[in-house]
């Protein structure tokens, strides 16, 4: 019933567009399987909580099909230098605490978002450019050192074929989530890229019980909305 949400959305995508702070919207829909992903920019998390709590937008909840689930989340965009622009984070402090620990066993997990799509048929159904998702769900305290892996591992991909650009988000407060949206040229290229051993071997900067949940997505043309 992929469709029939996005319909929903476009709806309260238009009502959204009416209220104080909201900036954009962009849907993106998984090249597989039955997701699709929006992120919207606001002015501040006051003017989302005032929209959402319209009665215009809550009388379009109930529209959304039965089953629909939905996982919200509150970001913003991470400074990660050689790779992308947004707030700074405490580098150095981070750094010197994670040199100074004796954890040498660092690993990262990966899932898909929707476990009956695995990410092999997700990129064999990607022809040409598309958006690779990544949710990275952190232990406690360990933010700061996944940021800095994270940088590592853009680095490394930025010097391979098919790298288009990345942008990082941080979850406001104390969330430990960390989202990546990556734009690739093609899945071959992603593919060479992720099995390539320079690339496995940055990727032990990360924390110990980092899961890291990947979709691939595309960018969807809704009317009055947003554009492919």
């Amino acid at each position: 019933m992929e469709e029939d949400v996005i319909e929903v959305w476009r709806l309260d995508s238009e009502v959204m567009k009416t209220k104080v702070g909201n900036i954009s919207q962009q849907l993106y829909r998984g090249a597989a399987g039955r997701v699709v992903t929006n992120v919207a920019a606001w002015e501040s998390a006051k003017d989302l909580r005032n929209a959402f709590m319209s009665p215009e937008f809550q009388a379009l909840l109930p529209a959304y099909p039965d089953g629909s689930a939905a996982y919200p989340h509150l970001v913003r965009p991470v400074e990660v230098p050689g790779v992308c622009l947004g707030a700074p984070w405490d580098r150095e402090r981070t750094l010197a605490v994670w040199e100074s620990a004796a954890a040498d066993a660092s690993a990262i997990e990966y899932a898909d978002v929707c476990p009956d799509v695995p990410l092999a048929e997700q990129l064999r159904a990607a022809h040409g450019a598309f958006t690779l998702l990544g949710i990275f769900v952190v232990p406690d305290g360990a933010v700061g050192q996944a940021i800095h892996a994270y940088q590592k591992t853009g680095v490394h991909l930025k010097g391979r074929s098919g790298f288009i650009q990345a942008q990082l988000y941080r979850g406001i407060e104390s969330s430990n989530v960390l989202v990546d949206l990556a734009v690739r040229e093609t899945a071959g290229a992603l593919r060479d890229a992720l099995s390539d051993p320079g690339f496995q071997a940055v990727l032990a900067h990360y924390p110990a019980g980092t899961r890291c949940f990947r979709h691939v997505l595309r960018r969807a043309a809704v009317p009055n909305v947003c554009v492919d």
